[in-house]
């Protein structure tokens, strides 16, 4: 049972009732909504990091997985372990980043995990590693990770803090860009 209690439908608000309806069934979804105001801000970073950011997919994944490793959020790494498979990413791969294993990776994943890890452990990616990161994705692209490291270490202390359930199976796993919901006010 979570250690904050989900809002119930008759606690939301119109607007995040009609959210909740166009979003995945998560249960993280039900707890953002528990804090009306930073309920649709929320939502639109973790929008903006999965769907309008340049980082490459792949290496988004692999940074939400190595950050959910470091955070020891089960929840994250859940749902973005079904993402990662959705896109084909090799069993292999997923497996090394839930147990650490960076060298096993590609440069560029263990890299891109590498950086991810010290961000969600230390709150800071080391000067070598964000170095490495500019060379290899410039700047744009680099920013981008430090947001996606951010705010998916953001929601790992949510989810652990208010002590959200995992669900029996991910309803987002399989989805596509073109299945993004749109939101009320896009």
């Amino acid at each position: 049972m979570s250690r904050i209690p989900y809002p119930s439908d008759d606690e939301l608000s119109d607007e995040a009732r009609e959210i909740l309806s166009k979003v995945p069934p998560l249960n993280v979804m039900r707890m953002f909504a528990g804090a009306p105001s930073s309920f649709r801000p929320l939502l639109d970073l973790g929008r903006s990091i999965l769907l309008e950011s340049e980082l490459d997919n792949r290496l988004r994944e692999i940074a939400i997985l190595a950050v959910a490793r470091a955070a020891g959020s089960e929840y994250e790494r859940f749902q973005h372990e079904a993402i990662a498979r959705s896109m084909a990413i090799p069993e292999a791969e997923i497996e090394a980043l839930a147990a650490g294993r960076y060298e096993d990776l590609d440069d560029e994943a263990a890299l891109i995990a590498s950086f991810a890890d010290e961000v969600a452990r230390d709150g800071s990616a080391t000067e070598k590693h964000v170095a490495a990161a500019l060379e290899l994705l410039g700047r744009r692209q680099t920013t981008e990770l430090v947001v996606c490291c951010a705010y998916y270490s953001a929601v790992a202390r949510i989810i652990a803090t208010t002590g959200i359930e995992l669900e029996d199976s991910s309803p987002i796993a399989g989805m596509t860009a073109d299945d993004a919901p749109v939101l009320p006010g896009d």
